[in-house]
């Protein structure tokens, strides 16, 4: 794959230092709103150098402002954001951002309308890289039919199946009973959190590093966090896992897990996915934070993040 040239005088040893990336997956069946969602998350960043892999740059068209150099199958942007386009396939791709991973914060890969999130996020336990979640957007107006079509009925489904996070799309087109009826069908589909797009980035991504002064939630939205007063077991920790409230979408923690001989675990609680990760650094915070939709009772958000803290 082609690079911005400024990039290949970087001394390699800065690239074998860097942390791992995280790699997060947009997808949904064709018409459901990722290209618009792409561009808003291309346009506004949040202040996140984002490396952006799609198919087809066309098909993003990416606002022209915002280029600052077109070198091959990489685009630069001013934001600091980069895309790479797949036409080489996804190790190709990845080898490009990891070259440039000291200029990154973060890795969205865009799955074809008919392709499985799922399988693709697989891609992030590649080495430089860790697996931040699949997003998939449903659109609203047609996901029941489409899910009963004998040609993708079986396809849409998967892709449900296989999402961290689900979000509704074209609910403005939709009055409140047909979002509510759509949310409920999804909810006897997959277990995962269902969202009205457009949502903040914040709900989109791993939540920020731990020790930071800045909310993680948007307004609005729910948060809580426990600091931890001894060392979790693993079971405790899938017990907790399988008891989120239906209203929480995010969960985040450093800890101290019995018998792992890291010092810390990264704790990432997805939807209903948890995944631990071994942490690198001496940090001992022992704290989990969690993001919860509005509405969600606090005092049950605050139950469950105590389940962290067995009494003996």
């Amino acid at each position: 794959m082609g690079h911005h040239a400024g990039w290949k005088n970087f001394p390699l040893r800065l690239v074998m230092k860097q942390s791992p990336l995280p790699l997060t997956v947009i997808g949904g069946y064709l018409g459901a709103g990722k290209t618009t969602l792409i561009n808003r998350l291309l346009a506004d960043s949040q202040g996140e150098r984002l490396a952006l892999l799609i198919n087809d740059f066309g098909d993003v068209n990416i606002d022209q402002s915002l280029i600052t150099s077109h070198d091959g199958d990489t685009i630069s942007l001013t934001n600091g954001c980069i895309c790479c386009s797949l036409a080489d396939g996804f190790a190709s791709a990845l080898d490009t951002v990891k070259e440039n991973a000291h200029r990154l914060d973060r890795v969205v890969i865009e799955v074809s309308g008919v392709g499985q999130p799922a399988k693709v996020a697989l891609w992030g336990q590649s080495p430089g890289f860790y697996s931040d979640g699949v997003v998939v957007l449903v659109n609203g107006q047609s996901i029941m039919q489409r899910a009963e079509d004998p040609y993708v009925g079986e396809t849409v489904l998967a892709q449900i199946k296989g999402a961290d996070l689900l979000l509704l799309t074209h609910t403005d087109l939709m009055d409140s009973p047909q979002v509510e009826e759509a949310t409920q069908w999804l909810a006897t589909k997959h277990q995962a959190p269902v969202l009205e797009s457009p949502v903040a980035t914040a709900l989109l991504y791993g939540l920020p590093p731990q020790g930071t002064d800045s909310d993680p939630a948007p307004v609005d939205y729910l948060t809580a966090s426990v600091v931890l007063n001894k060392t979790v077991d693993k079971s405790i920790l899938d017990l907790w896992a399988k008891t989120r409230p239906t209203g929480v979408i995010r969960a985040k923690g450093l800890v101290k897990i019995s018998d792992r001989a890291e010092n810390q675990t990264d704790v990432q609680l997805f939807g209903p996915n948890l995944v631990l990760r071994p942490h690198p650094s001496d940090q001992t915070l022992n704290t989990v934070v969690a993001i919860a939709r509005p509405g969600t009772p606090r005092a049950a958000l605050i139950k469950w993040l105590n389940q962290l803290n067995p009494a003996n």
